[in-house]
C-alpha cells in the first residue's frame, strides 16, 4: 500500500504544482500539503513506523478537506460528489495502510 500511496502522492504532486502555476485555483497550502505527504511516503517506503503512518493518514484527510476549500474560494462550482469520492478514496487508502502493514 506504501507503493501506492507513493504513486498516487507524486500524481498529485505534479497535478497541484501545475495548477498552482497555472492559476488554476489550487492554493500554497494545497501545494505544501502534497509536497510533505510525498516525502511522508516517500520515507514509509522504507520504514513502517506507526507515527509516520499516522502522519499520512492526517495529510491525506487534509488534502481532502484543502482541495475542497480551495474550489470553494475559487468561485466555480463545487462537484460534491467529485470531493466525496475523494475523501472515501483516501479513507480507504488510511484504512488499507493500517490493516495490510
Amino acid at each position: 500500500m506504501n507503493y501506492v500511496i507513493f504513486t498516487y502522492s507524486i500524481i498529485l504532486l505534479l497535478s497541484t504544482y501545475f495548477g498552482h502555476k497555472k492559476k488554476l485555483g489550487v492554493s500554497t497550502v494545497s501545494v505544501v500539503l502534497v509536497f510533505i505527504l510525498c516525502f511522508s511516503a516517500l520515507f514509509g517506503l522504507s520504514y513502517s513506523n506507526i507515527f509516520l503512518k499516522l502522519l499520512i493518514s492526517m495529510i491525506l484527510l487534509l488534502i481532502s478537506v484543502s482541495f475542497f476549500s480551495d474550489r470553494k474560494k475559487s468561485g466555480k462550482k463545487i462537484n460534491y460528489t467529485h470531493h466525496c469520492i475523494r475523501l472515501l478514496i483516501h479513507l480507504l487508502m488510511i484504512g488499507c495502510l493500517f490493516l495490510w502493514f
